[in-house]
């Protein structure tokens, strides 16, 4: 891998704790946030499979609180997918976290 690959990845991981900050300001839809963090993910060149794995648990959280959502017509989520979304959130904000520390010390 070159240190262009593990900048580009960086960038990537910027990105998603980027949407991540701009959906909880509610710029950014819940919808909108899953397809962006889904394809960020599948950009990704240098991050290992196990982090995309827990990556994509998480990210598998939020679809599906989506998914049922939007199969029940639902505007606000119930107080329990709420708290879901946010250990879900909270979760990917610490991957993303040790995805970075991670590339940074490949990089040096």
């Amino acid at each position: 891998m070159t240190d262009t690959d593990y900048d580009y990845d960086l960038r990537q991981i910027d990105l998603m704790d980027s949407q991540i900050s701009r959906f909880e300001a509610g710029d950014v839809s819940r919808g909108q946030l899953i397809n962006d963090l889904d394809s960020l993910l599948s950009c990704l060149r240098t991050v290992d499979q196990d982090w995309k794995d827990l990556f994509k648990s998480e990210w598998w959280t939020l679809e599906q609180i989506h998914a049922v959502a939007l199969d029940r017509k639902q505007t606000s989520l119930s107080s329990e997918s709420q708290n879901l979304l946010t250990e879900a959130i909270g979760n990917l904000r610490k991957l993303i976290l040790n995805a970075k520390v991670g590339l940074l010390k490949t990089r040096t």
